[in-house]
């Protein structure tokens, strides 16, 4: 049985891939360092705005070097920290985590790349195709917020539903506060939204 709650990525994707994308996943385009893919066929077409694996091709996920209708699915697994100054490069050395990941300085920035890669993905899709979008809500500037639920207004605007909703539970500590007084409960879990274009033409 396939459930919503998960403690690995790649049952998750497993899932997906049963219930949605039968046929395999076609596009990341956000490929980064291939972890994603550790444990289950990555697709062919893989972009990254500052590749650091072979077989990468540059491009950013706002700007796809694709033909309007051309993919049945693309995956979508952007960056979610913010205040990183350097932005979604892999650049910022001094922190680890946004040096592997690439980030945003404020939420307006994480919500323009966002919003633009969502433009995109109706753009390359085929009309009914799938985007695999995994986001984290996250704390910015002390406000809480909740991204998946942003991430399906925005893409409702756009054209796509919200098809199914996974939910990974962390196993170990993700990136928070280190230091002062706790406001918010701790997120432990990120999502992994399919959404699936209308089906009428492209835009």
């Amino acid at each position: 049985m396939i459930k919503t709650v998960y403690e690995n990525q790649t049952e998750i994707l497993s899932a997906i891939q049963t219930l949605h994308c039968p046929e395999g996943f076609k596009c990341d385009a956000t490929f980064g360092n291939g972890c994603f893919w550790k444990d289950i066929k990555a697709p062919d077409l893989k972009f990254d705005i500052t590749p650091i694996k072979e077989g990468v091709i540059e491009a950013d996920s706002a700007a796809l070097p694709l033909s309007a209708g051309s993919l049945d699915n693309i995956v979508f697994d952007p960056p979610f920290l913010t205040y990183v100054k350097n932005g979604r490069g892999h650049k910022d050395g001094s922190v680890a985590m946004s040096k592997r990941f690439g980030g945003y300085y404020t939420y307006e920035d994480l919500e323009d790349h966002y919003r633009d890669s969502i433009s995109e993905a109706y753009r390359v899709l085929k009309p009914a195709g799938k985007m695999v979008f995994k986001c984290q809500d996250i704390i910015h500037n002390h406000k809480m917020h909740c991204t998946h639920l942003n991430v399906v207004f925005w893409a409702e605007i756009e054209g796509f539903r919200l098809l199914d909703l996974f939910v990974l539970v962390a196993k170990h500590r993700m990136p928070g506060p280190q230091k002062g007084i706790q406001r918010h409960a701790r997120i432990w879990h990120s999502y992994f939204l399919v959404l699936q274009r209308d089906k009428g033409g492209s835009k």
